[in-house]
Order: structure tokens, then C-alpha cells, then sequence
């Protein structure tokens, strides 16, 4: 179920991303590291953001797709952190991309990390302390050290810096951003400038919500980074969304940051007429079968995301209460167990949730993402969210 603190986290780790950047913002410099790669007319190109950390889904996913040597794979950004094996992630892709030359690998904020540790930036104590999973911890674990409130950053950085210098200096040598004569790959956005070439480091490695933005080049932008379920509040779907007349695609579907998150492939079909587009996913969660059909009522619509969670309950039934949303004026069914009341009175939703129900037939399989709630079961079909009641799922299996 979806906990309060997991909000409080996710508040936590923008700030840490602004905290960690701030001190450079002044004298940010254009972005240097633009790697060019010619991409042949014919082939799929994979793409894949946001791993954080999660090998095994990684790995699910390169199977899932049946990833070969005449692929394309990028990578855009975010291999390490939140999630529990960084390091073997990083190690992996490493080796990966060592003995493929097809394999492409750019920097996204986390990566940006190990600038902090060469530079001695103190703050990334702090942010140890606070985060549980994280390369760092990992690394020094491996050699039998902990970071507390007396660990100075100078110490962490001759630690590390003297036993893991290959992969330091991998991530720290990874490309912003890849440039191809179709594409920009980039882990968050590229400023809405004439010279898109001059858009700040910090800004494409951090830039939240770009699809909600324009660019001015005459190339697709893909980006990871922020979450695609964040962008809308009516559907919840984690999902690569794509907008061809903008040409922006997003990718990240909140892996490890959401807890419905998925692992998203998306793939560009390359052809001599024309590209083409698809995608798939993995996740975590225990799939189920369906025995009975359930037709969701249209009346039952809507979602809410970050950072909108404030919510005015009107009525409240056995096992939804209808809240009014005050940031999209909207009527939504919100499930009982997903409200809580702060302290100053207010009420909130206990982290994004779905208020929309989801049709199923009897001999799917869905994911089963909550079946703690009492007569419904938040389900994942297809990247989709929904509610369904308990009995039509064989939640014994």
C-alpha cells in the first residue's frame, strides 16, 4: 500500500537533486560532452532510462525483447541509485557496452553524483544519510565502511577513489547527451533555446517535467528522468509517451521511484521509408489471473499524481470516498485506505493513487499492485492502473 513517507521521500530526493546543483547554478556552462552516432536506415534502436539499480529487471527486460549484437541499445541515464544493486548494475553495463559496440550510455543526475565526490561537495554526506540505496553505500559496504555522522567527505573520496577509480572515472567520462541526424537522446530535456546545443549541463541531466515544455530543434527529444505517470490526471499509466508533432518522447516509468513502477523499453523500428515506434515493459509485481469478467463504470475516471495530493473529502462510501480535487477542479472516487489527514487539518492522498476503475476479461493476467484494500485490488494492466473488485481475481495463486 502506498505509504505517506514514501511522499516525504519523494520530496526529499528533488530537493536533494537541487541541493547537490545549486552551489555550480551561477556558473553552469553549456553542455560539452555530445557524443554523435549515426544510427543505420534499417534495425531497432532500444531505449531504456531510469534502471536505478535493478539489475534483475534490467536483465528481464534485455530477455523480454531478445536483445541481439545487431540491436542498438541506449542507455539514457540513471543506472545507479534508490534501487538495491547499483553496482552490479553499473558493472554490467560496463561490461556490456565494453564488448558491444552497439551499446551507448549517457549521464543522467545520478550518474552527476561522482562529481560531487571528486569535487568534495559535503552535501553528499547528507544525501548518504538520508539514502538508503545508493552506489556510495555500496561500494564502501563492499569494503567493510560506513557513512555516519562523522564520515567526511575527503575521507569518502580516498576510499573510493582508490579502490573503485575504473568505474568512478566511467561515470564520470559518460556523454551528456547523443546526437544522431533523427534524435536527441537526453536524460531530461534540452533548454527552449535557438542553440539547443547550448543548453546547461545541469538542465539536461535534471530539468523536471520537459514534456510540458517545447525545444526548438527539428530532431525527436527522448528523455527519461521524470516519471510519465506524473503528466496526466486522467489516465494512470506508466506508459512511453509520445508527441510526434512536438517530437518529445518520455520514457521513465517510475522504476524503483513509483511504487507501481515499470521498466520501459522503448523501441524505434528503423526503416528506409519510415521509423516506427513500439514499446514494452517489466515489473516486479505478482501477476494474477482473471476468472471473472468486470466492466469499469466511466463515471469512475481520474488520478492523482505528485505533487497534487491535497483532496477535500464530500462523501464517503464503504470502500471510496468522493473527494473533490482541488488542484484540477475535479470529482474523483479515491479509495478509503489512500487518505490521510495532516496535521494542520488538510487531507491528502497518501501518495499518487488512481481513482479509475479498469476493465477486465475473464482468462487475462494482470499485475497485482495492492490486494491489501478492503473489497478492491489496485491492479497494472498494459502500464494502466485501476481498481477491481477482489473477486474477480484469483488473488490465492
Amino acid at each position: 500500500m502506498y505509504m505517506l513517507n514514501s511522499r516525504k521521500m519523494q520530496v526529499y530526493q528533488w530537493f536533494c537533486r537541487i541541493v547537490l546543483h545549486k552551489e555550480r547554478d551561477k556558473g553552469a556552462t553549456a553542455v560539452k560532452k555530445i557524443k554523435q552516432l549515426f544510427l543505420p536506415e534499417n534495425g531497432r534502436i532500444l531505449v531504456v532510462s531510469d534502471i536505478h539499480g535493478e539489475l534483475e529487471l534490467f536483465e528481464q527486460l534485455l530477455k523480454k525483447v531478445k536483445f541481439n549484437k545487431n540491436d542498438y541499445l541506449i542507455i539514457n541515464g540513471d543506472l545507479c541509485e534508490k534501487g538495491q544493486n547499483s553496482m552490479g548494475t553499473v558493472n554490467y553495463v560496463m561490461q556490456l557496452s565494453a564488448n558491444n559496440p552497439n551499446v551507448h550510455v549517457i549521464e543522467g543526475n545520478c550518474e552527476a553524483l561522482v562529481d560531487e565526490l571528486l569535487s568534495e561537495n559535503p552535501k553528499l554526506v547528507d544525501y548518504l544519510l538520508a539514502r538508503k540505496h545508493s552506489i556510495f553505500h555500496e561500494w564502501l559496504e563492499h569494503l567493510g565502511h560506513r557513512v555516519d555522522e562523522n564520515t567526511k567527505i575527503q575521507e569518502i573520496k580516498t576510499i573510493l577513489t582508490r579502490n573503485f577509480a575504473k568505474e568512478i572515472n566511467w561515470l564520470h567520462e559518460l556523454p551528456t547527451l547523443i546526437e544522431t541526424d533523427d534524435y536527441l537522446f537526453v536524460h531530461a530535456g534540452v533548454e527552449d533555446i535557438e542553440n539547443w546545443q547550448d543548453t546547461k549541463r545541469e538542465v539536461a541531466i535534471s530539468l523536471p517535467a520537459f514534456f510540458e515544455k517545447s525545444h526548438r530543434t527539428e530532431k525527436f527529444v527522448i528523455v527519461g528522468h521524470y516519471p510519465v505517470v506524473n503528466y496526466s490526471s486522467e489516465v494512470s499509466a506508466n506508459n512511453p509517451i509520445i508527441d510526434r508533432t512536438r517530437k518529445m518522447i518520455s520514457i521513465d516509468g517510475g522504476n524503483v521511484v513509483k511504487t507501481s513502477g515499470q521498466l520501459n523499453a522503448f523501441i524505434i523500428h528503423r526503416t528506409s521509408r519510415k521509423d516506427e515506434f513500439s514499446y514494452t515493459y517489466v515489473d516486479p509485481f505478482p501477476v494474477c489471473k482473471v476468472v471473472k469478467d468486470f466492466k469499469a463504470e466511466p463515471k469512475r475516471s481520474g488520478s492523482i499524481v505528485f505533487p497534487n495530493y491535497e483532496i477535500i473529502p464530500l462523501e464517503k462510501g464503504c470502500d471510496f470516498t468522493l473527494c473533490h480535487h482541488p488542484s484540477t477542479n475535479q470529482m474523483l472516487y479515491v479509495k478509503n485506505e489512500y487518505i490521510h489527514k495532516e496535521d494542520n487539518g488538510k487531507y491528502t492522498a497518501s501518495d499518487d493513487v488512481p481513482c479509475s476503475f479498469l476493465s477486465i476479461h475473464k482468462g487475462e493476467y494482470v499485475s497485482v499492485i495492492d490486494d491489501r484494500c478492503t473489497g478492491y485490488s489496485l491492479i497494472k494492466k498494459e502500464g494502466t492502473l485501476g481498481w477491481v473488485p477482489k473477486d474477480t481475481l484469483d488473488l490465492m495463486r
